[in-house]
């Protein structure tokens, strides 16, 4: 039987604290018998940008060539309900995921309703499966080494390509466990 469809979420924002920082972009992709698809990238709108140079310099965002593209909060809110309606109430997942749930909550407040309350980590179940000696531990858990180790193209630090990456790293972490996502 065909696994459930996720979807896969990424975000770059302008520094590490999501209550000084602001949330600049979100990358989902939809993960449905092992096909990545559906790619969908927002912009976030913000009045005042608040944003470190170490992040910017990471993620390489152009605030003004942003800003020209960007939408505000809650068109940007409302186009993640759209996307997760047309898939349906599924799980998402991410990598270091905690991390883009902190900037995503204020964002879309309602997301419990809008996705399932669980969601797949793909750097936690990587140190799981390490802890366990099925990865080896000199791969690490950065995407980018977990992307080179599974053989995955991979440009990083762009919301939309790390949201796929992290859905074929997720395809290759369950094979690992013999979970076949097809």
């Amino acid at each position: 039987m065909p696994a459930q469809p996720m979807i896969f979420l990424d975000t770059e924002t302008g520094g590490h604290d999501p209550a000084l920082h602001s949330l600049l972009t979100i990358g989902l992709v939809t993960l449905e018998g092992g096909e990545v698809t559906r790619p969908l990238h927002l912009r976030l709108r913000h009045e005042a940008y608040h944003v470190q140079a170490e992040a910017m310099a990471v993620n390489g965002i152009d605030l003004l060539a942003h800003h020209a593209q960007a939408q505000d909060a809650p068109e940007v809110a409302q186009a993640i309900r759209d996307y997760a309606a047309e898939v349906g109430r599924v799980m998402l997942g991410g990598h270091n995921f905690g991390f883009d749930l902190a900037f995503l909550r204020p964002l879309l407040p309602d997301l419990g309703r809008v996705f399932r309350r669980g969601y797949a980590d793909t750097k936690l179940a990587a140190q799981f499966l390490i802890h366990a000696g099925v990865l080896p531990k000199s791969v690490g858990t950065p995407l980018d080494q977990l992307a080179k180790h599974f053989g995955i193209e991979y440009a990083a630090h762009d919301a939309l390509e790390d949201a796929r990456t992290t859905a074929q790293v997720y395809v290759k972490l369950m094979g690992l466990v013999g979970r076949n996502v097809n």
